[in-house]
């Protein structure tokens, strides 16, 4: 890491950093204080709960709600650092000693992947982990089921060696793992490709073991023949507990480790993967939607204090921050409703605010 080796460089660095953690602070605080308030209103209204479980259960939201927040700490963190050195002119005396912008920027930029790369594979493992533990303490306290989603009809879909099965059920049942009066439709398909209705089979329920379906209750039905009742039979099947299972969770309950195996699970098994796929993308672009934070701040505060408008600059920066993440948060809702691919959605406002900095910083030092 060349920005580190001279002295000027790691007292640019550690400025950062303590730019970045008054900023984190900050931003932390304010985040835990709403989010007290918002369980106090949720949970504490409908069941009498302590002051403290409240604030463990903020607690346990704490990690997520951080690295949601990361980009804005960035933001922040970074105008502070550079705003301060900016205004006790010691920019000027940097850029005196031979310092660049781009010698400026290096720390800042450095941090910002290394602090992404971890806050992707360590931060969010913990939080996702966190998160599930909150949401199971808070159903323990409040005494309310929160599965609706499970309640919802269940309809999966699994290719087979000659054509594909369509399951049907009323609902998926709280042990993830059973669904409740399925009906299994099995499809073959035509030279030309069409689908032909083979067979069907009801039941009572189906329990997912080991790569079968397990079936109570079965009753099969085939085009002119009369209904078979089969009672209990084993249906093999590539839809494995995983799958099924998140397929009712939010993608930000997975960690950053179990997406990849999870969007192969649920294609494999026909199952829709967009979200979690947008999830995925999400996290792998969390140190590049650092680095763009961070090239904002900057630009925004190299502009020397005693030229005048520094404020006006710095401000200007912040308001393009929440700008790039309002557009962020556009392209991942149209990403979530299959608009635009996950890979789009994900990537396309961290690289091109990026690359707008970095010509921005290019023009004001080069000319």
């Amino acid at each position: 890491m060349i920005p580190f080796r001279s002295r000027l460089g790691r007292y640019l660095a550690l400025q950062i950093l303590f730019g970045i953690f008054v900023a984190a602070s900050v931003v932390s605080t304010i985040i835990l204080l709403v989010d007290f308030v918002e369980q106090s209103r949720s949970v504490g209204t409908r069941v009498d709960v302590s002051a403290f479980d409240l604030l463990v259960l903020t607690l346990m939201r704490a990690p997520l709600l951080v690295e949601e927040t990361l980009p804005f700490i960035f933001l922040f963190g970074v105008l502070f650092a550079l705003f301060r050195l900016n205004r006790r002119s010691e920019l000027v005396v940097m850029r005196a000693s031979g310092f660049s912008a781009w010698r400026i920027v290096a720390p800042a930029v450095i941090i910002a992947f290394i602090s992404g790369i971890l806050a992707a594979t360590l931060l969010n493992p913990i939080g996702s982990a966190l998160n599930a533990e909150f949401e199971a303490r808070r159903d323990a306290l409040t005494q309310v089921r929160t599965d609706a989603p499970q309640a919802q009809p269940v309809w999966l879909r699994e290719t087979t060696s000659d054509g594909f099965v369509v399951i049907a059920a009323g609902q998926l049942e709280e042990n993830a793992r059973e669904l409740a009066s399925p009906v299994f439709h099995f499809y073959t398909e035509s030279e030309a490709g069409r689908p032909n209705l083979d067979r069907r089979i009801s039941a009572d329920s189906a329990q997912l073991i080991a790569g079968f379906w397990a079936l109570t209750g079965a009753v099969e039905l085939s085009p002119g023949i009369e209904p078979i009742e089969i009672g209990e039979v084993s249906l093999p099947t590539t839809i494995d507990q995983q799958s099924l299972f998140e397929r009712i969770r939010s993608p930000r309950g997975v960690s950053f480790w179990n997406l990849p195996g999870l969007i192969a699970s649920a294609e494999s098994s026909g199952l829709a993967a967009e979200r979690f796929e947008l999830r995925w993308q999400g996290l792998l672009t969390l140190p590049l939607t650092l680095i763009a934070a961070s090239l904002i701040a900057a630009a925004a505060t190299l502009r020397l204090y005693r030229l005048g408008g520094a404020a006006a600059f710095a401000l200007t920066g912040g308001a393009a921050g929440f700008l790039v993440y309002f557009v962020q948060e556009v392209l991942h809702t149209l990403g979530e409703n299959g608009t635009l691919p996950p890979l789009s959605a994900a990537w396309a406002a961290p690289l091109i605010t990026t690359l707008l900095a970095l010509a921005y910083i290019a023009s004001t030092e080069d000319g």
